[in-house]
């Protein structure tokens, strides 16, 4: 055996017995705390999920999951800070279709490119409702329709922000209905529902698990919820299409993702934990009573869910030329 084939093995046995030893001291995954980013406020619908969310990912995956807003800009802040978070599964974002559907056709340029984050698994859907304040003379969706036909552009309707799920669900109920009513946009679903109730505005597209309480407590009035299916806690309230919208569906999704470069089995870790969440009877009807359906999918399921929702969104924006104007 020659000296240069003498190396050449001793290496490869080297190698050999070194390779366990270092797939051994590499740690398993998670093995620190995991950061939840919120583009929303405190006391909303995304942030209520989150941390219902974050508690019970932190049993399945025993570690750590802590919620972190980052509110702002139809929650573009905090995509932005997770596209740019090290691909490493400790920094993942709960987003909204407002977010990852309607954003990138109404913030130009966006601070971070169409694939900067990577799908994980959507987590649940709400039901928007129709409100309006109480002393409104309305009963019902043929009623709103009615009197804002009468006064175009007298009406007028909160949401909870340019480009939020409430604002495009309102441009969309305008559009089928052909009629005028203006947008008063506030900084968050709670601001806005709270605007219906004091009178501030007249109707809204609120989160109808923020809604329900003011509702039942008489200060706000039900009109017809957003979905495709009546709400178990509101069941005796009409869809809009069953009032006479045809064609008429809107719901938030909430959807979780993380920075594009995740490695695949982190991306599979956590989209397992949110299935097993999602299999919590429990935590199931809590959120069900609070307007919020726990569902599960994988990150192949999500990437499709969002590509249909984001031509859809740009179709509707493209047509009513709306902006953040």
């Amino acid at each position: 055996m020659t000296l240069k084939h003498a190396l050449a093995v001793s290496m490869t046995a080297i190698a050999v017995l070194t390779a366990p030893a270092a797939q051994a001291q590499a740690p398993a995954y998670p093995n620190q705390t995991i950061k939840l980013l919120v583009g929303w406020t405190a006391g909303g619908a995304t942030d209520l999920l989150a941390r219902h969310l974050a508690a019970h990912m932190a049993r399945q995956l025993e570690q750590p999951v802590v919620v972190d807003n980052r509110a702002g800009a139809v929650g573009t802040i905090a995509h932005s800070e997770a596209s740019r978070a090290k691909p490493d599964g400790y920094t993942i974002i709960l987003a909204t279709n407002s977010t990852y559907a309607i954003a990138p056709h109404l913030i130009k340029p966006l601070p971070y490119g169409p694939d900067a984050l990577a799908p994980i698994s959507l987590v649940g859907t709400s039901p928007l409702i129709l409100t309006v304040r109480p002393t409104l003379n309305v009963q019902g969706v043929k009623d709103v329709i009615a009197l804002a036909r009468q006064q175009p552009g007298r009406l007028n309707y909160s949401s909870g922000g340019n480009g939020a799920t409430s604002h495009l669900a309102s441009e969309l109920f305008k559009d089928l209905t052909r009629t005028s009513i203006t947008h008063i946009p506030y900084k968050g679903g709670g601001p806005a529902t709270l605007a219906v109730a004091s009178g501030e505005v007249d109707l809204g597209f609120v989160d109808i698990g923020v809604a329900v309480p003011l509702i039942r407590a008489g200060r706000l009035k039900a009109v017809a919820v957003s979905g495709s299916a009546r709400s178990p806690i509101l069941p005796q309230v009409p869809t809009v299409e069953e009032a006479g919208v045809p064609r008429f569906e809107s719901a938030t999704k909430f959807a979780l993702f993380a920075p594009a470069g995740t490695p695949p089995a982190v991306i599979e870790r956590l989209a397992e934990a949110v299935r097993s969440v999602q299999k919590n009877e429990e935590l199931k009807d809590r959120l069900r009573q609070q307007g919020i359906e726990l569902v599960a999918t994988g990150p192949a399921e999500l990437r499709k869910d969002a590509a249909d929702d984001l031509a859809r969104w740009g179709r509707l924006i493209s047509e009513r030329k709306l902006s953040l104007d």
